[in-house]
């Protein structure tokens, strides 16, 4: 104990820095570790409610995707009226014929409300539906 206090006295103040931001460095990584694996996960989820009224409302495999993915948006983005970027709906197989398409199917059945943007920029979708 007495070496380790001995030590200490003659830490110059860039030393005793160092050290502290060395141990700052690794409580910061240590929790950037931790939370890596939950955010590398998406999470889809939704009330049974929803589920039911796509299916009895709609048709297609595209317009039940692409409502899923319009629920979920709302609920990451904290918002009802959303975009919907083609690249995470692309890995699920939707082009953006068939994304507007199935947009098309949901706002004919009032789930959605669309609001067209100018040439090359995504419609903003508001989710109208709501539990009953």
């Amino acid at each position: 104990m007495r070496n380790d206090e001995d030590a200490n006295a003659h830490k110059t103040e860039a030393e005793w820095d160092a050290e502290i931001e060395a141990d700052f460095q690794r409580v910061v990584a240590a929790g950037k570790a931790a939370g890596r694996p939950k955010r590398g996960r998406r999470l889809v989820a939704f009330p049974w409610g929803f589920l039911v009224d796509v299916c009895r409302q709609t048709e297609g495999r595209a317009a039940l995707i692409v409502a899923e993915y319009v629920y979920r948006r709302t609920k990451v983005c904290n918002s009802l009226t959303v975009t919907l970027p083609g690249s995470e709906l692309a890995e699920l197989g939707i082009d953006r014929r068939r994304k507007r398409e199935a947009l098309a199917k949901l706002e004919d059945a009032g789930l959605v409300r669309l609001e067209q943007a100018g040439i090359g920029r995504s419609a903003r979708v508001t989710l109208t539906w709501q539990p009953s």
